[in-house]
């Protein structure tokens, strides 16, 4: 499954969350597909894979110490 968070940083938290992503060890059932930083809000958009739900959100409250998540399930627009 396909997933979709973005992250706003709580104010103060800055140095925090560039920490826990410099030093991220994802794990092994997760793939990242893009982390990315953008002007303006949402501070970042991160994509990722994950079997399921749970893993999702086990994954995703590595940043709920220094910022707040919102997450989506992706599904590939199909061609027709």
């Amino acid at each position: 499954m396909i997933f979709v968070s973005t992250l706003d940083v709580i104010p103060g938290k800055v140095d925090a969350l560039r920490k826990i992503i410099k030093s991220l060890e994802t794990p092994e059932d997760i793939k990242i597909r893009e982390f990315l930083t953008l002007f303006g809000k949402p501070d970042y958009l991160l994509t990722f894979e994950a079997p399921d739900e749970e893993r999702a959100m086990a994954f995703i409250l590595t940043f709920a110490s220094v910022a707040v998540p919102k997450t989506s399930v992706g599904v590939p627009v199909e061609k027709t």
